[in-house]
């Protein structure tokens, strides 16, 4: 780029907004879509909550809904979709090679930059969008927004199954705040780890496929050989992620209960963001300097 084409550089308010016009151009047929799919589950959901006639007719009944976003399967959509969305965001755009990044009159970097950002902006528009969505399904089949409970908290398995007193606690348990948050920052992290494949693979489905094969691999041989450091892993990477963990039915003297080994708290979902979206940060970072024109 030479001083004669400085004055034709465009501002950066103008990239920014013409990014987030693209994306949403990209991702609006696979987002009209899943609005569809979510609008006629929602209907369902609603109907069969309210019509005993369709039960009936099912042999069927169905539980109140409980919208708890930190337990599944709320948390596990969101970071499917943080997820998914990169391989929406840049369909079409070839990456490496012979690509029209080299031919913007916007930094190679910066493009990438922008258009991560723009996807992150859509994503959480998205989200919003969805839990609104959610929320109102769920009042409008006259279920309840959040738990209030007694949970059983274990502090001596050994000894809760043999009754010893002072091996379990009864905590009460109301979802906290942050959990509703939860799901947005998961995504993200979700979202930034994939879009650091994307920018720095050409092959981000082969490397994302031998990523989750890797990993259960590690968790196989953590539960076979009863490797504590990976099940505690794997369950706070599980629960980060959306997945049922920290729960787990044990046989106790008054019967068979559903145990909790630990109870999230704001501190660890702080640190778990911290690291996971500080993670996707720097990889997103390192991997848009990288050269593309091979």
């Amino acid at each position: 780029m030479t001083d004669s084409m400085a004055g034709r550089i465009p501002a950066m308010k103008a990239v920014w907004i013409e990014q987030l016009r693209v994306v949403g151009l990209a991702i609006r047929r696979e987002g009209t879509l899943a609005a569809l799919v979510l609008g006629l589950g929602s209907v369902a959901l609603i109907a069969f909550s309210r019509m005993p006639v369709l039960q009936a007719m099912l042999d069927a009944e169905m539980g109140e809904l409980v919208l708890d976003p930190g337990e599944p399967p709320w948390g596990f959509f969101a970071v499917l979709a943080g997820l998914l969305l990169p391989l929406v965001v840049w369909k079409g755009e070839r990456r490496f090679g012979d690509t029209p990044l080299w031919s913007l009159p916007v930094d190679h970097r910066r493009h990438a930059l922008l258009k991560v950002a723009a996807g992150w902006v859509w994503l959480l528009a998205i989200l919003g969008v969805a839990l609104g969505w959610v929320t109102l399904t769920t009042v409008a089949s006259g279920g309840t927004m959040g738990v209030d409970e007694v949970r059983v908290l274990i502090l001596d398995p050994v000894g809760a199954a043999e009754g010893t007193p002072g091996a379990t606690e009864s905590v009460g348990w109301t979802t906290p705040w942050w959990e509703w948050a939860l799901p947005f920052t998961s995504a993200t992290a979700a979202y930034l780890l994939a879009s650091t494949l994307m920018l720095v693979t050409a092959r981000p489905l082969f490397w994302a496929v031998g990523l989750w094969v890797a990993g259960a691999v590690v968790v196989a041989v953590g539960d076979k050989w009863d490797i504590g450091w990976i099940q505690r892993t794997t369950e706070f990477v599980a629960w980060y992620a959306g997945g049922d963990s920290f729960t787990r039915g044990m046989q106790l003297p008054i019967g068979g209960r559903e145990v909790w080994t630990l109870l999230p708290t704001m501190q660890m979902w702080m640190a778990s963001s911290a690291f996971w979206i500080g993670l996707g940060l720097v990889g997103v970072l390192g991997a848009s300097g990288r050269a593309r024109n091979h």
